[in-house]
């Protein structure tokens, strides 16, 4: 771990280091926690601020580590170590998540994503006893385990990428659904003339 640890922090010009640190089924609590703790050692050690998905709040975290939650509201218990949040929830931002059953890349483990499932939600009000203040950002993941080129990743991600964009960088106040399916539709020109290969949701006015 040390040398692994060693090696990436020298060679990744970021303050983060994400550890992992999910569905871990073979440790009891205590090895788990142990272990999280003494890997938070090496990375701090080597300059770099931890990440780690939301199992990791069962550890003492320093104030400078980051939880990201992908299932639960456990990421939570983070924040009475002074801790902030990445929010990533799968039943709104997973974009390997299958739009509609009918759709066949993909898969539906947190549900079946939309576009407007993607766009519709607040993360200041997503996780019980969460504020603005405790998130630093939204991040949407693309796993790999349904893609097999980057037609296939065009599709899970567009247009539900814009979507999770706008939701992470746009006040709450000034966004809506009406205006957002309007302005995304309007994107169509440039991604057909760029090739891109969208995911043409029936909740869009193409």
């Amino acid at each position: 771990m040390e040398d692994v640890n060693r090696e990436i922090a020298a060679i990744t010009p970021g303050p983060y280091f994400h550890v992992g640190g999910d569905e871990v089924k073979v440790l009891t609590t205590g090895q788990y926690t142990r272990f999280i703790e003494r890997v938070q050692t090496i990375v701090t050690r080597h300059g770099k601020k931890m990440v780690g998905w939301e199992e990791i709040a069962k550890a003492k975290l320093n104030s400078t580590t980051l939880a990201q939650q992908w299932k639960t509201d456990s990421a939570a218990t983070a924040l009475q170590h002074g801790s902030k949040l990445i929010l990533s929830p799968g039943k709104k931002v997973y974009l390997d998540m299958k739009y509609t059953p009918s759709i066949e890349l993909g898969l539906k483990w947190a549900g079946y994503v939309e576009v407007r499932d993607a766009y519709d939600w607040d993360p200041a009000n997503y996780l019980p006893g969460v504020s603005e203040t405790n998130i630093v950002g939204v991040e949407a993941p693309l796993w790999s385990e349904t893609i097999r080129n980057i037609t296939a990743a065009e599709y899970l991600a567009m247009p539900r990428l814009p979507a999770v964009a706008e939701v992470g960088w746009t006040p709450q106040r000034r966004r809506g659904w009406e205006s957002f399916r309007s302005r995304v539709a309007a994107q169509v020109p440039r991604w057909n003339y760029l090739g891109v290969n969208y995911y043409r949701s029936p909740q869009i006015p193409w």
